[in-house]
């Protein structure tokens, strides 16, 4: 699978994570390089928006999908 379409603006992508360098490279390789779509930040902005992705929402909280998703609704 090609790179996640939002690498440019991505928070997590981008180094937000500086104090925990092995897991940012975690994510970036399992998430952002590899597969996507299994990402929680991408599946709330392919919903809804990139607006209403929560800065706090990591790639691996999938089960807070569901429930931004109902809120917004």
């Amino acid at each position: 699978m090609a790179n996640c379409p939002s690498l440019a603006g991505c928070p997590f992508y981008n180094d937000k994570m500086t104090d925990k360098p092995a897991l940012a490279n975690l994510y970036k390789r399992n998430y952002c390089e590899k597969n996507y779509t299994d990402c929680a930040r991408w599946k709330v902005a392919s919903a809804l928006g990139k607006q209403a992705v929560p800065s706090d929402l990591f790639p691996n909280q999938n089960d807070r999908v569901e429930k931004i998703k109902n809120q917004i609704e």
